[in-house]
């Protein structure tokens, strides 16, 4: 488990975690934990994106309701990939979103506001990256995966601390390489953090993320079955993006947004 993630889970209290979720389920592209609300993580199923090697049976499959969420977050730190996507789930699932401060927009179109003639780095290959290109000075695309024009995820370090302005997926709390990447973070560069996967939590803030673009779910009714039936984040309905951030005035002009009552807590 890396400290990151370790330091959002010690902020729950034993209460909130002795809960035991209703709902784990393992679709192709996410996994889906509902507790206090319902919390997603992307399922990891490409080594070229977490290679744990380990690839015996998940474990508790069929009974996972059963299992407190004290035990399901310690699966983060899990070498076998689907539990590892579990665990996240699981954390996102029990974080209270009462308190903080969101304004709901889109992290992409953040990213280009904030990026205008700027070094923009994102790590992650997102669709629909044109808006970002066309206002950054200089967009570098960093992935585990390179598609053409892409840079490989091993050119962080001579990209990033050039960057001001650097936008990556929350899949990097999955697989272990978002410390490394908010180490080669020079001063003064704004980081955002973006995905369902992102926990949101203020911890982030601490550990040098600026805005955390994350998203809750506001309609299961369509969200999982389109999980259940493949759905990808592109074309998922039923979520809400949200922004939050460590400095309110990077999100001046967005609308003001409150969690409904029954996931805000």
């Amino acid at each position: 488990m890396s400290r990151l993630i370790d330091s959002i889970i010690q902020t729950l209290p034993a209460e909130r975690l002795a809960r035991r979720p209703s709902l784990v389920a393992v679709h192709a592209f996410f996994t889906v934990v509902r507790s206090w609300r319902l919390g997603l993580a992307m399922t990891l199923t490409d080594d070229a994106i977490y290679h744990g090697g380990v690839h015996r049976p998940v474990r508790h499959m069929g009974e996972m309701e059963t299992r407190p969420l004290a035990e399901l977050v310690t699966w983060t730190a899990s070498d076998q990939p689907i539990e590892r996507s579990v665990g996240m789930a699981a954390l996102n699932s029990a974080l209270p979103l009462a308190g903080l401060p969101f304004r709901e927009g889109n992290a992409l179109d953040l990213t280009a506001r904030l990026g205008a003639g700027r070094q923009v780095v994102v790590v992650g290959h997102f669709p629909h990256l044109e808006t970002v290109r066309a206002a950054a000075r200089q967009l570098h695309i960093l992935e585990k995966r390179p598609q053409p024009g892409d840079l490989p995820a091993e050119a962080a370090p001579q990209v990033v601390p050039e960057a001001d302005v650097i936008t990556m997926t929350g899949v990097t709390c999955l697989n272990d390489t978002v410390e490394g990447l908010l180490a080669l973070k020079r001063p003064g560069a704004i980081c955002i953090m973006l995905g369902p996967t992102v926990p949101i939590s203020p911890v982030l803030f601490e550990a040098g993320v600026d805005v955390i673009g994350g998203a809750w779910v506001d309609d299961e009714r369509v969200a999982l079955p389109m999980m259940a039936q493949g759905a990808t984040a592109r074309v998922l309905r039923g979520l809400r993006n949200v922004l939050t951030a460590r400095d309110p005035r990077l999100l001046e002009g967005l609308p003001v947004i409150v969690p409904p009552p029954e996931i805000a807590s």
